[in-house]
């Protein structure tokens, strides 16, 4: 075709696109030949625009080439910190910067407006979805997209909505805005054309389309110039490992790497001439405003970085400090105030001011004092790798198992631990080989039994005399007791995860034959054998797979298992997992369905009043932590159920507290300990670690919490035993 031609044929869509948007009207959207589309009518007033600075960076590497050049020439390195804000999720999003403001989105689903050149909050919005991409500003307008297949524009001065666009499919890219125009690629090919005044859409493209005759593409959902201006291959291969996107500015270049630096380098030489270190992961391409450098990282916070010979306000060192303890703690003017002035997030390190009753007083980052209470903000204290929360701990004892050692158990008196000890770590699956015992003390380990355990469950009776286990003979689960006193070892019967009644020498176990799970007692002595349920069962998604033992009711009258929950999905039968409750004289009592692949951590309250369970495998994606927390009330007829952040429940052995653990999702931290009062609702930080945590139980005092913490196999660069250590750390949640 000639170049007459091509500009003859584009003069031609032209009319026709004007001569549709114009017959349309804005309160009655008309039909496409293609696809529906709400046009915009061109008699909506035009709100006055308010331009950017040249010296702002509005949208994702800060133009529509994508070139990450910045015209600053103020920014030279080295640099230091000039403020940071933690968000309450990780961040995937680039800042843009204009009008003085930082706009921020985080995973936690909130865009953040802060000021660009201090600790200031200016206004948070909570979009409730995650907010991975930059946003864009143009006009006094900022525009955002959200997980959920929105795009949102907002007042970029006050953060009031002013519109919001539901897309048919996800977006994988930040808008573009351009001259009154939002452009949003959208899975697979798909492009909205939307009116930036009104949300309305002007046009819809398949694949390609042209924006300030740069020709942009959508592929998979992702959106950008066929041909963009940036380098990042040859950048981030000066760096140990990158996925961000290389920034140009005042003759150096900025990128941050995956091992959780910003790194700047000359831009003729490549020569490395500063780096820092931060909390997680610099994913983000970083934005650079007005002689500041910004950067965000999966540690859920934003970085401003200045050059060194810039003035900023230095804290004093000598104070003590503590640690806001969870997201969106409330901060108050005065103490006991009704009306918080704003909110902060987990992890932020403030010092201390003074302390009456349950509250901080602490000095903010901006220098002005504020309140917080004892239940968002604590004193934490490091003990081997664990941060506990001096309002309500006290020192705790360690104690550590034998080489191999793996899902130690208490005995009921608190003097014993049990352990099954795994020392070949060869084999597809995990099995241990050896059944011990120690003291409470960490002295007088004994070995009980040898031979192979599957099952890593171990139950003790109610005199902390007998222990009970399932061994592998020949591809078969048997039930076997020894007396640990006597070391009298006695071969029960065929079946799985067994678990003693807690006032009888009785147990329950499972076994699964014929089609079905059974639920059977037996004593210890292996008379008065009897299957009192009988249920469906789900076929596990692995090969292999242990049977969880069923959890006695305090009163040893009531049993609680997983089981199955059918239900009809587009008319085909879908089994799910579920949580049922069985009377020992074989009374189906209860049944808590659900949409989860299994139901696991069944456990009672002291009064037998409640059971907590932690479900996972959801139909849903949960980018933090498949696992939720549920409490459910046995004594109602239909159950109201509480659902908690993550798993591990332990009740106390008053049955009003509930320790569990919550998985943190900023890098950098990976579990918090909270015990949450059920009579009051109050829910108090106790610790917090990036270790893994194994288990978590109350002792029998009722006055401890035993965190066990159980290393991994691979050591430097050598498989070996797991090590498992304990802390057994004094609760007091009423301290003088």
């Amino acid at each position: 075709m000639s170049h007459i031609n091509k500009v003859i044929s584009i003069l031609f869509v032209f009319v026709l696109c004007y001569f549709f948007q114009g017959c349309n009207s804005q309160d009655k959207p008309e039909q496409s030949s293609s696809q529906t589309s709400e046009l915009e009518s061109p008699e909506v007033p035009t709100p006055a625009i308010t331009p950017t600075d040249a010296m702002d960076w509005h949208m994702f590497m800060n133009d529509l080439q994508l070139s990450g050049r910045s015209p600053d020439e103020r920014l030279k390195p080295p640099l230091q910190q000039l403020w940071k804000f933690k968000t309450g999720g990780p961040i995937q999003a680039s800042p843009a910067v204009a009008y003085g403001i930082v706009y921020i989105g985080s995973e936690d689903g909130k865009l953040y407006a802060l000021n660009a050149n201090e600790w200031e909050i200016k206004w948070v919005f909570n979009a409730k979805s995650e907010i991975r991409y930059s946003a864009t500003i143009w006009g006094g307008r900022v525009f955002f997209n959200t997980r959920d297949h929105r795009i949102i524009a907002l007042d970029a001065m006050t953060g009031d909505k002013l519109w919001e666009f539901k897309s048919k499919s996800w977006m994988d890219s930040p808008p573009v805005v351009f001259e009154g125009t939002v452009y949003a690629g959208t899975f697979p090919t798909h492009i909205y054309l939307l009116n930036a005044i009104t949300g309305k859409i002007t046009s819809e493209r398949k694949s390609t389309v042209s924006i300030n005759g740069i020709e942009y593409g959508c592929a998979n959902a992702e959106f950008r110039p066929i041909n963009p201006q940036y380098n990042a291959i040859v950048w981030r291969t000066q760096t140990e490992a990158s996925k961000s996107f290389p920034v140009l500015a005042n003759g150096n270049v900025y990128i941050g790497s995956r091992t959780g630096k910003i790194h700047a380098y000359d831009a003729t030489s490549k020569t490395e001439i500063w780096t820092h270190q931060v909390g997680g992961p610099v994913d983000a391409a970083p934005a650079i405003s007005n002689g500041i450098l910004y950067i965000t990282s999966l540690d859920g916070t934003v970085y401003a970085f200045s050059n060194e010979s810039d003035s900023i306000l230095s804290i004093d060192s000598h104070r003590i400090y503590g640690l806001v303890a969870k997201d969106n703690a409330s901060v108050y003017e005065k103490r006991e105030g009704s009306t918080p002035i704003f909110h902060l997030n987990d992890g932020i390190e403030l010092p201390i001011f003074n302390t009456i009753g349950d509250w901080y007083q602490v000095l903010l980052p901006n220098r002005k004092l504020a309140w917080l209470d004892k239940l968002a903000f604590g004193q934490f204290e490091e003990t081997e790798g664990i941060l506990f929360n001096k309002n309500f701990c006290g020192t705790p004892q360690l104690l550590d198992l034998i080489e191999g050692a793996e899902f130690p158990s208490w005995s009921p008196n608190g003097e014993y631990v049990a352990m099954l000890k795994r020392n070949d770590l060869s084999g597809s699956y995990w099995k241990a080989h050896e059944l011990w015992i120690m003291d409470k003390n960490g002295k007088q380990a004994k070995k009980l039994y040898s031979g192979d355990f599957y099952n890593p469950h171990v139950s003790w009776s109610l005199d902390s005399r007998l222990l009970a286990y399932e061994v592998d003979i020949d591809s078969e689960g048997y039930i076997y007791t020894v007396d640990w006193k006597l070391g009298q070892i006695r071969k029960l019967v065929r079946g799985a995860g067994p678990a003693w009644s807690p006032v009888a020498n009785q147990l329950a176990f499972r076994r699964r034959e014929k089609g079905a799970d059974y639920v059977f007692l037996i004593n210890s002595d292996g008379s008065g054998g009897k299957n009192i349920a009988r249920g469906k069962y789900k076929t596990s998604r692995y090969n292999f797979t242990y049977l969880h033992p069923p959890s006695w009711s305090p009163n040893g009258d009531k049993i609680a298992f997983e089981s199955v929950h059918e239900t009809k999905v587009k008319n085909m039968p879908v089994k799910y997992a579920a949580v049922r409750i069985q009377g020992v004289d074989g009374e189906n009592l209860k049944h808590y369905g659900s949409r989860h692949q299994n139901a696991r951590q069944i456990t009672w309250s002291s009064n037998g009043n409640r059971i907590a369970y932690v479900l996972s495998g959801s139909n849903k994606t949960d980018t933090v932590y498949d696992k939720r927390l549920y409490i459910a009330d046995v004594t109602e007829e239909v159950s109201k159920q509480q659902i908690l952040n993550h798993t591990m429940p332990t009740w106390s052995p008053d049955g009003n507290l509930l320790a569990y653990l919550e998985r943190e999702d900023c890098f950098g931290l990976r579990w918090k300990v909270w015990i949450y009062d059920l009579d009051s609702g109050y829910k108090y930080p106790i610790a917090r670690t990036s270790m893994k945590i194994a288990s978590m139980v109350w002792m029998p005092d009722g006055n401890h919490l035993c965190i066990w913490h159980t290393s991994d196999y691979l050591q430097g660069k050598t498989y070996k035993p797991a090590n498992t250590k304990g802390w057994i750390v004094p609760i007091n949640l009423k301290p003088n």
